[in-house]
């Protein structure tokens, strides 16, 4: 039978820390946010002497004074889910202040987090759309054809990115692939005569597949003094912006050369 300080329980205490770790990491969070979610679990159940490392590709927790206890997993695969950041943050905070929640429990409530989704797949498509559009519209896109173009470019471009990303799960190349699908309809709109720049609609289409969320979570670890997390961010984020310049620049490139203007 498990008592509050038998090498079992430490286990399952540890473990549910690098599960939690581990979801917060996969959908976004800051390393700093991570490591005081981890810890704070375990100080709520008398586990003092813990400590944490974490980047955005690995997790280890260990126990520096006692027995050695140590856990770790990889990450491999990231995204931005900011809900479920806020399910995950409010589930520590009911697990640290409820004495009764047993580790059994907790990590059935953490696969429940983990199969819930924010919104449906119309409702985030539309979004994308409509985002793309109005940020063309802005720059004086503030036509039936390119806010039509760039709405229906940028649902594709996206739906693109996540097919490959099921593939390759190598973001800056699933960007370079999008982006040049996005270039390639500008340009052959515009030779048409749909449009009369093919630049507005790839400004607008591009926007959902920039890293901005990335860098800033870079730049928030780099200033919480999480130097490795927050180079490696902001690198992540710097090679995905890359891409999508390159995918465009190269379609763009081959359309001038062809006599194309923009």
């Amino acid at each position: 039978m498990e008592t509050e300080f038998s090498p079992d329980n430490k286990k399952n205490v540890l473990r549910l820390a690098l599960f939690i770790g581990e979801l917060m990491l996969v959908n976004g969070a800051e390393t700093y946010r991570v490591e005081d979610t981890i810890l704070r679990i375990c100080k709520s159940r008398n586990y003092c002497h813990i400590n944490v490392f974490t980047s955005p590709t690995v997790i280890i927790i260990s126990d520096y004074r006692f027995d050695g206890y140590s856990f770790m997993r990889t990450i491999k695969n990231r995204s931005i889910d900011l809900n479920k950041i806020s399910l995950l943050n409010s589930f520590s905070r009911e697990f640290v202040s409820n004495k009764d929640l047993s580790v059994q429990d907790a990590i059935k409530e953490l696969k429940k987090i983990v199969h819930k989704t924010s919104y449906s797949h119309l409702v985030v498509s539309f979004s994308t759309g409509i985002g793309s559009a109005a940020f063309a519209a802005l720059l004086e896109g503030n036509n039936l054809p390119t806010f039509i173009s760039t709405f229906i470019t940028s649902i594709v471009a996206v739906m693109i990115y996540n097919k490959i990303m099921k593939v390759s799960a190598i973001p800056a190349f699933s960007s370079f692939i999008a982006s040049i699908f996005i270039a390639t309809i500008g340009a052959v709109l515009s030779q048409v005569g749909v449009l009369s720049t093919p630049a507005l609609l790839i400004v607008g289409s591009i926007m959902p597949l920039l890293p901005g969320v990335s860098f800033i979570k870079g730049l928030r670890d780099l200033i919480a003094g999480d130097l490795i997390s927050g180079v490696a961010r902001a690198f992540d984020a710097g090679v995905t912006a890359i891409s999508i310049a390159c995918g465009v620049g190269v379609i763009l490139d081959i359309w001038l050369r062809l006599g194309g203007k923009l």
